[in-house]
């Protein structure tokens, strides 16, 4: 090697030391320093593993001082080069070889390769699949929806894909108790940050449900929110800062904001993308005086693009009310009552037709013509004639599309859900056990009703418990005495607990084998938790209002319950909580059946439930009798209100059932266990099997990053199984959307692993020492994210595979089949190889560029042209829409025709990169 003081050198062993300059050498030894580290190394000149840094012109040269510029010329004297170099401000610089800077980094594949810095050839493979990976899962329909820690309901996931890919969306999820309008909520909003539509989001809620959201936001879409409070707002009081831009997702109490009004102009200065308020019918609304709660809703709701409302009962407090929340969406939309009143009377008749149509009744010539009123005689009279002919395929297609139709068209259905239970399939019954206990007085209560539960769980070891209480004193005290008197294994569950205490307990409680066989909850049991792996609830102390009721019967009684529900309620006689009992059962039948009039009948009869142990058996079952009534003639009235067209569009269909089975088929699949142990493995995370479809993984000392994003110190559970996360809350349950995977997947995708490499093909038809150069080439966009260019044009790997006459033998010689062939080659030999093969590799790489400019734009074209078809087709659907159902807002039309125009012109800007390679040396043995 010929060396001069001065040289600039890279050793090929020790790459982390930066650049050396030659300092001293003679015929046998040469000395460099390398600044960047404060380190010197002696080196034999016979096997010096070092390599001549060398710029060509137009590469970017750093320079010692810290600016950057272009090599324009280079000169050669003494051994050493000289750089033309054109700045940053334009001028020409003469920099000589030993004044480039020390700290170099080589991103580029090709830097890469001519610089020693060789992965191993599995890095490269593990590269290669990644970008597969990344691209399937931006062009996949599911993505946003698959990785919430639900079972999978059709219903929800639907109404999660309608809304969570619309511009904007403004809705009202109404679904009744326990049909998950939370769950629909947050995937809603994951579905928009993943679309990155969203950024910053508000989560108004009641106080007593504000600990809930967090924990539901967290365990079931891994969406980290911070609670705010006074005490929280007031610590940035000193700094004079906005306690609201401190923070991208935000969760407070809706009471708490609109008591301060200083909050409220700072969470309005502060901005937000998405708002969603919680027990919306909460916001109480007159004409004359709308209430402060409803008055600061208003005022959010104005600034914010999109706003999620929920409620359980849309129209039950009235249907001025159920205006006012719809008003709160779209004020221009729902500007006068006394308009929206008549609309919806003018609806009700199209409702109708469509009952005919579902179930194959013909339509009378009334009903057309209420249907030709709403879709235009135009659109309608094709349909009518299908489905009038010969054909019955082609009259059940006619049929489902004309439904599909007045659905689309149809009065509030684009702003409104609303499922039923009674629409929707699958709750488990309940079975309800009335136990009347006696006790010679009231101080005896406690102790009577405790015997009654030791002797209950004695004789039921094999099962599952639930027993809520109503504060946590009374579960720790039960607790006590049932280890010591009986032993029997019970977990606590209470608010004075941790999170990780609780998740433990329900963890406990959840294990089959070894865990819990009771659970001793205070009312926070009631908070989101679900416990269906349970059959049996014991409510030890009786919750004072029929949706506390509800909401604890609703941990067992849940959507995928494979078993009745067995409801005991333990109560002394004459007691006025026996009372209470017969009156939901009797009165409300609320132990039986879910009741959405139980609140308003409750409050309806308050007065007398007030006094209900003074009152007379007689005056009694007077109250049962008119409870009854009343439950009959609201239940009534309900039903005759029951929008079908409503439902339907809300249910979704065969559609949503189709896309809950779609999203089951990806759960555990393989591919993705597969590359998920392949990623850790490589990464060097350690991995123990723990049977049962889990694994723990934990960080150690000689990962190959450092950190990596959501691996806690102590170690992470997860498991692909969808049912045993929902059993055990403890696990993290990994799917293509969980945080690790894509964090996961942009850390290859975007970091140096794998981008050269070097592997020995063993193959005794080739020629020894045969060179093949393996491309990656990614195509991409670079453009706004909120345009959401992915879907169309997600980072593309193409790759190439180059024999030595430049022969593109890709589609000849599949990845997985060449992957499968290669072995480990060393460093040492792969470095020498190359050296040796540089000229060769530089004429390939220049062949590359040609071949990949056609590939590349074949795959930007068809881009081009799926983007131009679905926006074009979302666009004209609005405006088609837009003419017969007022529900659809102008500015949705503007913003989407905006991004279709601004889509098209940004794609095409697509470019390429080569953003990987592998050469392959072929041998006979």
């Amino acid at each position: 090697m010929p060396f001069a003081l001065g040289q600039r050198w890279l050793s090929e062993t020790e790459n982390n030391l930066g650049l050396g300059v030659v300092t001293a050498f003679d015929a046998r030894t040469v000395t460099l320093h390398f600044s960047a580290s404060d380190e010197t190394r002696i080196y034999s000149v016979a096997q010096a593993p070092l390599m001549r840094i060398q710029f060509n012109k137009g590469e970017l040269l750093s320079h010692k001082e810290g600016w950057q510029g272009n090599v324009e010329d280079i000169q050669h004297l003494n051994g050493l080069n000289f750089y033309l170099v054109k700045n940053s401000q334009g001028e020409r610089v003469i920099v000589q070889e030993s004044d480039i800077s020390p700290l170099i980094s080589f991103s580029s594949a090709k830097d890469r390769l001519f610089s020693a810095q060789l992965d191993r050839s599995h890095h490269f493979a593990l590269r290669y699949r990644t970008l597969q990976h990344q691209r399937a899962q931006f062009k996949s329909s599911l993505r946003g929806l698959r990785g919430v820690r639900a079972g999978l309901i059709p219903h929800q996931l639907h109404i999660a894909a309608e809304v969570g890919n619309r511009v904007n969306p403004r809705v009202l999820l109404a679904d009744e108790v326990g049909l998950g309008k939370t769950i629909e909520a947050g995937m809603i909003l994951q579905n928009q940050l993943f679309a990155e539509k969203v950024r910053r989001v508000l989560i108004l809620v009641p106080e007593t449900l504000q600990h809930q959201w967090l924990v539901e936001m967290l365990r079931r879409f891994n969406l980290h929110f911070s609670l705010f409070d006074e005490e929280r707002c007031a610590d940035f009081a000193a700094g004079g800062e906005n306690p609201f831009a401190s923070e991208a997702l935000i969760i407070c109490a809706l009471d708490w904001l609109a008591d301060s009004p200083q909050r409220v102009e700072q969470a309005l200065a502060a901005g937000f993308d998405c708002l969603i308020v919680d027990e919306a019918h909460h916001l109480v609304w007159h004409e004359e005086e709308p209430s402060p709660a409803y008055l600061l809703v208003e005022r959010l709701a104005q600034a914010t693009p999109s706003v999620l409302l929920l409620t359980a009962t849309p129209e039950q407090l009235g249907r001025q009310s159920h205006f006012a929340r719809l008003r709160l969406l779209d004020p221009e939309r729902f500007f006068d009552y006394a308009a929206f009143q008549k609309e919806q009377q003018h609806y009700q008749p199209v409702a109708d037709a469509v009952l005919s149509l579902l179930a194959d009744n013909a339509l009378s010539a009334a009903e057309k013509n209420h249907i030709f009123d709403l879709l235009g005689e135009q659109d309608a009279a094709p349909l009518f004639r299908a489905m009038a002919s010969d054909n019955a395929e082609a009259r059940q297609r006619a049929r489902q599309e004309l439904i599909q139709n007045l659905i689309d068209r149809h009065g509030t259905s684009r702003v409104l859900f609303r499922n039923t239970r009674q629409g929707v399939k699958g709750f488990p019954r309940r079975i309800y056990h009335q136990i009347t206990l006696q006790a010679e007085n009231e101080s005896e209560t406690e102790a009577v009703k405790t015997q009654w539960l030791r002797d209950f769980l004695i004789t039921r070891r094999a099962e599952k418990v639930l027993v809520i209480c109503q504060s946590a004193q009374t579960a720790m005290a039960l607790e006590q005495i049932l280890r010591e008197k009986e032993a029997i294994r019970a977990a606590l569950f209470h608010e004075n607990m941790s999170i990780v205490e609780r998740d433990r307990a329900a963890a406990y409680f959840a294990d089959t084998e070894q865990g819990a066989q009771v659970l001793l909850s205070s009312s926070i049991g009631s908070e989101g938790r679900n416990f269906q792996f349970a059959g049996t609830l014991v409510l030890f102390d009786l919750p004072q209002n029929p949706d506390l009721l509800e909401q604890s019967i609703g941990r067992l009684d849940r959507i995928g319950q494979l078993r009745d529900v067995q409801i005991y309620a333990p109560c002394v006689a004459d007691s006025a909580e026996q009372k209470l009992a017969r009156w939901y059962h009797e009165g409300l039948n609320a132990f039986v059946q879910s009741s959405s009039t139980g609140m308003a009948l409750f409050e309806r009869f308050a007065d007398e439930l007030a006094k209900v142990r003074s009152i007379s058996e007689t005056f009694f079952a007077s109250l049962i009798k008119q409870t009854q009534e009343a439950r009959e003639k609201l239940a009534l009235e309900l039903e005759k209100g029951r929008d079908r067209l409503l439902e339907l569009n809300s249910n979704g269909g065969e559609q949503a059932q189709a896309l809950a089975e779609a999203i089951a088929a990806q759960d555990n699949e393989s591919e993705l266990v597969n590359f998920t142990l392949n990623l850790f493995d490589i990464i060097g995370v350690e991995q123990e099997d723990l049977g049962e479809n889990s694994i723990v993984i934990t960080p150690t000392g000689t990962m190959l990053v450092p950190d990596f994003p959501g691996l806690k110190e102590e170690g992470v559970t997860i498991t692909f199984d969808r049912n045993l996360a929902l059993a055990r809350e403890e696990l993290e349950f990994f799917t293509w959307d969980h945080p690790m995977i894509r964090q996961g997947i942009d850390l290859i995708a975007s970091g140096d692993i794998g981008k050269a490499a070097a592997a020995l093909l063993i193959n005794k038809r080739l020629p020894a020492g045969t060179l093949l150069l393996e491309l990656v080439y990614l195509v991409e966009s670079q453009s706004p994210k909120g345009l959401q260019l992915n879907r169309f044009l997600p980072p593309t790997p193409i790759r190439l595979l180059l024999d030595n006459k430049g022969h593109d033998i890709a589609a000849q010689v599949t990845f997985e089949t060449l992957q499968d062939k290669l072995k480990p080659l060393g460093r040492e030999v792969a470095n020498k190889m190359i050296k040796m093969a540089r000229p060769t590799l530089e004429r390939l790489l220049l062949v590359g560029e040609h071949r990949i400019e056609p590939l590349a734009q074949a795959v930007i074209a068809e881009a081009q042209q799926l983007a131009d078809q679905t926006l074009s087709a979302e666009l004209h659907r609005l405006q088609a829409l837009q003419a017969v159902n007022k529900n659809i807002r102008r500015t949705e039309i503007e913003i989407l025709s905006a991004q279709r125009d601004q889509s098209l012109q940004e794609l095409a800007k697509a470019n390429w990169r080569l953003d990987s390679l592998r050469v392959i040396i072929t041998n006979k043995e």
